[in-house]
């Protein structure tokens, strides 16, 4: 890959790897208990569920054997799994890097601060409150949803203005996007 250009590309793939590690793992291997993957959907799911969007157990140390601290620990081990990628592509693993920081800070603050995550992330919201979980897989931002057609809207839900997922999209750029709601199911 070519500098900057690794910089889409790093965005785009940790969107897909989102999408796919939330919809095969997390949701496909951790529906099984006794699974390392089982506190996203048994655990994780419960409390949002029981809390109104809201997850306690964001309150506990990050790095403990916990729904949290899973996530947590997934995200570093990923992360130092890059490290020998950095000289060859260093744009493309820095954005990846910032990718892995930048989904724990979504997640948890969406889950800390339920009014801040349906306004912000409301696709996330939709995956957890809405009446199917097995759709709306990603957390940062809905591309994959859309692009893989599992950005499902909850009746009565707050919807993204825009297929990017973007709070302040210049009129300009959103002239040329499809609407969300000629994409959502």
């Amino acid at each position: 890959m070519f500098g900057p250009l690794e910089i889409p590309a790093a965005l785009l793939t940790a969107n897909a790897v989102e999408w796919a590690m939330h919809k095969y793992v997390l949701h496909g291997l951790g529906k099984q208990q006794g699974t390392f993957w089982a506190f996203h959907f048994h655990e994780h799911h419960k409390a949002v569920r029981q809390h109104g969007y809201y997850d306690p157990n964001y309150q506990r140390f990050p790095l403990g054997l916990h729904a949290q601290g899973k996530e947590t620990w997934a995200l570093l081990a990923t992360s130092v799994a890059l490290i020998p990628a950095f000289p060859v592509a260093p744009w493309f693993v820095g954005t990846l890097w910032y990718c892995a920081g930048n989904y724990y800070r979504v997640h948890k603050k969406s889950h800390n601060d339920p009014a801040w995550g349906k306004t912000h992330v409301p696709w996330h919201y939709d995956h957890h409150m809405g009446n199917n979980p097995g759709a709306n897989w990603c957390v940062t931002k809905p591309w994959f949803d859309y692009i893989m057609g599992t950005r499902i809207f909850s009746a009565g839900s707050v919807r993204e203005d825009n297929v990017l997922g973007l709070q302040k999209l210049p009129r300009w750029v959103a002239r040329w996007l499809p609407k969300p709601e000629a994409l959502a199911s």
